[in-house]
């Protein structure tokens, strides 16, 4: 405050000290224009320049004011409507979450134009359309997307296909998959619905060349993707028929990779079918490596269905084994079935009985049952028949028939 006033007090000083100056000078200004003639003294021909610079630039000033006016207005109406747009998106999306499709469709599409990324209000309403059920104006919003942001055409593909495998389109979703691939064939999320597409479609040849990707990208989580292995495994060894032999059956095999090379369930069905093409020996050879390297009752079960020659080459290890785990109930099922082809009937019924006293199995009750009707029990038997059936008497659903007296006092049922 004390620094304007000193600048304003000096400003004052200096100017009367400049009009005492000009007043002292004796000179004057003329100034001829055709027959017009303008004369006055020095200090009023500089205060009259001086006053006209002033107006000059305070005309100027406005102008140049008065020229931005509209660009201002425009601005400011454009900021009145994107937060106008800012608070319909909410709004639309509130309407979304809550399920009224229609009107969030309509609020969201009617706040678009002045919406900073339109982008946005179209994938949501083409949300809002796919829930109504209405599929053209889907495709038709997305591709407004699409062509409102050209750079998120790869983002809005993405949301077609999921939007088309929901509505369980695939034939659509596969189109448009094909498309993202050659975009982007590393993507994840696209080779994660490409085999979800192709699995509903049952596209084996598909699925089969899309393996090494899913594989190498690591896409499904390890469970999705060993049961998919496993059914492609399946499919090729059904695809050589009963006459393949163990050198075809071995490079189905091997294809695999290492890491599900070890998956029981895998090596259960390849030993299978070492057996339904009659190669025992190498399924067996291949059964007691997998055991000795990690004990699994699945492939302890594949065990027993050997049928070697002779008949104690599968026995044997089994017996061998029960030594070590005499309460496994698979493997007494397993030797007790080696048993019965060996013809040690006593000794089957040993173990079938000690499998049926540790372990609630049809399969063993009606080995079980078969085996007493050979020894010629027939009560044991129909005892064993019931328990496979579930039709023990502790679970029995017919009421008790009680004891009665007749006339003759003789006991009738």
């Amino acid at each position: 405050m004390m620094r304007r006033t000193l600048s304003l007090l000096v400003l004052l000083l200096l100017s009367v000290g400049g009009a005492l100056w000009f007043e002292r000078q004796g000179g004057f200004v003329m100034v001829r224009v055709g027959d017009l003639t303008l004369q006055s003294s020095l200090f009023v021909a500089i205060a009259a320049v001086v006053v006209v610079w002033v107006l000059a630039a305070g005309i100027a000033s406005l102008v140049r004011r008065l020229r931005h006016v509209p660009d201002q207005i425009r601005g400011r109406l454009g900021q009145r409507r994107s937060r106008r747009a800012r608070d319909e998106l909410v709004e639309g999306l509130i309407e979304l979450a809550e399920g009224r499709y229609a009107l969030a469709e309509k609020r969201l599409e009617s706040s678009a134009g002045a919406a900073r990324l339109p982008v946005f209000n179209h994938l949501l309403s083409a949300l809002a359309a796919q829930r109504r059920g209405d599929w053209k104006r889907r495709d038709d919003l997305l591709a407004e997307a699409d062509a409102a942001e050209p750079r998120a055409r790869l983002a809005v593909g993405l949301v077609q296909a999921r939007l088309q495998v929901d509505a369980t389109q695939w034939e659509q979703a596969l189109a448009t998959l094909g498309w993202l691939r050659k975009e982007a064939p590393r993507n994840h999320r696209v080779l994660a619905l490409m085999a979800r597409t192709l699995q509903a479609l049952e596209d084996e040849p598909g699925l089969e060349a899309l393996l090494p990707d899913l594989r190498r990208e690591a896409v499904l989580p390890d469970d999705e993707m060993t049961a998919l292995e496993a059914r492609l495994f399946e499919r090729r060894l059904a695809a050589l028929g009963p006459n393949a032999g163990a050198d075809a059956l071995a490079q189905i095999w091997k294809a695999l990779p290492r890491a599900r090379q070890r998956d029981p369930g895998l090596r259960a069905r390849y030993a299978r079918a070492l057996i339904d093409a009659d190669c025992q020996p190498t399924a067996e050879r291949q059964l007691r490596r997998w055991l000795k390297d990690r004990w699994s009752s699945e492939l302890v079960e594949v065990y027993g269905e050997l049928a070697m020659d002779p008949p104690q080459r599968a026995y044997n290890p089994l017996a061998g084994w029960l030594k070590e785990r005499p309460e496994d109930p698979t493997l007494l099922y397993a030797a007790a079935r080696q048993a019965i082809r060996c013809a040690l009937w006593g000794q089957a019924r040993s173990y079938l009985e000690a499998a049926t006293a540790r372990v609630s199995d049809p399969a063993v009750d009606r080995l079980l049952a078969e085996l007493y009707e050979r020894l010629d029990e027939p009560d044991k038997a129909r005892l064993a028949y019931r328990r496979a059936l579930g039709l023990v008497p502790e679970t029995n659903s017919l009421p008790m028939i009680e004891p009665t007296l007749s006339a003759e006092g003789a006991v009738r049922r």
